[in-house]
């Protein structure tokens, strides 16, 4: 079967509506499939039948005509307005959230910046990743707020770079997809490929190749153009064929019974509201009549019943996707807030009157109605009534949500005044609430003098447990300091005794984290621990015992880490120390008494 055929059509969907980014959040390919470089490209367009009306001409209202002067009045009166408008929109305009540009089309997110007022500044890169003129990266990451007139810088790919050189393979002997598969993977731009019989090559394997660049010797360029010959085999004899009468064929029979006998079949498809979808509705050569192997033949395939999208603005949700059922188009529905009455239509996604290609879905979007009952937030966090009404804002509920603090015994951020509460409010609303500051807390002192061992600074572990207690949010900066133990806290953002609201951030600087072996404490006395320094490597606590153990004499005979065990320096290790131990009894000696004898 001749390479330039191809089995299916392509088609060339034109869409109007919103403006939607042409690519997905995953990069593409950019090289086609086999085969479909060389496809036809089968069109289908329609002429649209509207009209546009004309504009239709008022004649002025009659009485009396408005003098010259008064004219002017009023024209500098709405020039004057028409500046302060705009002047309050460029002063009190907000800025906008970044979104994920990854993969747009530079156009499209050019008019994204148009529209939020963004100045966007472009960089190019090569990229064999992202297709030319698509979005590789940006300035400022998702979910990043920016200024109106502030700069959004975007790298777009300037495609793939044709001036990398690679090493040329040994193409002679290499097949026709072994060449094909190195020039995709290496984004070889000019490889053509042709064939020609040979009685003394296999078929699908190179014959020569040749390339037309005198500078050429072991490496090419992407863009040399190669020239590759692929042998077809031995030249056989033509046959004729008869043809089949294909109406009566499914259309994978069609394509097994032209490959078998060496003719190409080209696939025209039309609509047709009586032959079903993928059936042969017409022929090029009539059954029975005979070819040559190598021939071509032309098939007319039904593409089904062309569906024509109706106007759905007068259905209701329910009839809508009834309608949309018995047309076999696949709907779902959406809705939100609007100035129209609960259930009315608003839009559907693809215009009335197009037609319906395969593959598409409609989205038709129904009216929530103006009506959005607002309860009492009233001892609960501010964090909860946005949430709800971001929650609204989804569906075009345009609620606004305005804070004032003051101080209170209500811990941090709790709602304490609602101005709006357990009403039936509009869509637009604005929600005016007053949030506590929270109580007044004192500022500990974490940080101590330099020199001092573990018992006597403030660790990291140690002043998350202080802001704990104190109601202050910590943010931990670890950063070196000459002096300081490791973990140990030495600079603080917020002075100790700083009166300060419950749920202030404070930063405290710590030095980096180290690990130390614990040793065995075993017989050690308390001045032997001090003055090995180990109260420099751990938080080290002595607890003397009341009783005498055996052996040991107010030395230590327990710890509570093993030996040997690795910790972050500073964690805490408990020391148990013997009791002094007792004098010893020296036994008394009773003299001994001799008896004397009497003669």
């Amino acid at each position: 079967m001749s390479e330039n055929n191809s089995f299916l059509s392509e088609y060339n969907k034109k869409e109007e509506g919103s403006m939607k980014p042409k690519g997905s959040n995953k990069p593409k390919d950019s090289k086609k499939s086999k085969g479909e470089e060389n496809k036809p490209s089968m069109k289908y367009e329609e002429k649209s039948g509207f009209v546009k009306p004309e504009k239709s001409e008022t004649p002025p209202p009659s009485g009396k005509s408005i003098r010259p002067k008064t004219i002017i009045w009023i024209a500098a009166g709405l020039v004057l307005a028409a500046a302060v408008i705009v002047t309050l929109v460029l002063v009190l305009g907000g800025g906008a959230e970044v979104i994920n540009f990854e993969d747009w089309e530079q156009g499209d997110v050019q008019l994204w910046a148009n529209e939020k007022g963004i100045k966007l500044q472009i960089e190019q890169q090569f990229s064999d990743v992202f297709e030319e003129g698509r979005v590789m990266n940006q300035s400022i990451p998702e979910g990043g707020e920016i200024k109106k007139g502030d700069f959004l810088k975007i790298t777009v790919s300037k495609g793939h770079d044709l001036s990398v050189t690679l090493e040329l393979p040994d193409l002679l002997g290499m097949t026709k997809t072994q060449v094909e598969q190195w020039a995709e993977e290496n984004y070889m731009t000019k490889v053509r490929i042709t064939t020609e019989y040979s009685n003394d090559v296999e078929a699908g394997t190179v014959i020569r190749y040749e390339i037309n660049d005198d500078t050429v010797v072991d490496e090419v360029r992407r863009d040399t153009p190669i020239y590759v010959i692929v042998s077809k085999g031995r030249e056989e004899a033509v046959t004729e064929v008869t043809v089949p009468d294909f109406k009566t064929m499914a259309l994978s029979e069609c394509f097994v019974f032209a490959n078998d006998k060496g003719i190409d079949l080209i696939i025209e498809e039309r609509y047709d509201d009586y032959v079903p979808k993928g059936s042969i509705i017409s022929q090029s050569v009539k059954a029975d009549e005979k070819v040559k192997t190598g021939e071509s033949i032309t098939l007319v395939v039904s593409k089904g019943k062309k569906i024509t999208v109706p106007d759905f603005s007068s259905y209701s949700k329910e009839r809508a996707q009834s309608v949309a059922a018995e047309l076999g188009i696949p709907v779902s529905i959406s809705e939100r807030y609007s100035s129209r009455s609960e259930g009315k239509f608003i839009s559907q996604s693809i215009d009335a009157g197009t037609v319906y290609e395969e593959g598409d879905f409609l989205e038709l979007c129904y009216s929530m109605g103006n009506k959005i009952v607002l309860g009492s937030f009233v001892g609960q966090t501010r964090d909860a009534i946005e949430a709800w009404a971001n929650e609204l804002n989804e569906f075009n509920a345009r609620i606004t949500i305005k804070v004032t603090y003051t101080q209170n015994n209500e811990p941090a951020g709790t709602i304490i005044y609602q101005d709006i509460a357990n009403k039936t409010i509009g869509r637009g609303t604005t929600i005016r609430i007053t949030a506590s500051k929270g109580n007044l807390v004192y500022v500990p002192d974490f940080v101590a003098q330099a020199g001092l061992g573990y018992g006597d600074v403030v660790t990291r572990q140690i002043a998350l447990q202080m802001c704990e207690q104190a109601g202050l949010v910590p943010i931990f900066v670890e950063a070196a300091s000459s002096g300081r133990l490791p973990s140990e806290v030495w600079s603080q953002s917020i002075a100790a005794g700083t009166e300060v609201y419950e749920g202030t951030t404070i930063t405290l600087k710590y030095t980096p984290s180290q690990q130390a072996q614990v040793p065995n404490f075993d017989g050690m006395t308390q001045q032997e621990v001090l003055d090995a320094g180990y109260d420099k490597q751990f938080t080290i606590t002595f607890v003397q015992s009341e009783d005498e153990i055996s052996g040991y004499d107010e030395q230590i005979y327990e710890q509570s880490v093993l030996e040997g065990t690795t910790l972050a320096m500073g964690e805490a290790i408990t020391l148990n120390i013997s009791a002094e131990a007792a004098p010893a009894v020296t036994p008394t000696t009773t003299p001994t008494v001799t008896p004397t004898t009497t003669p």
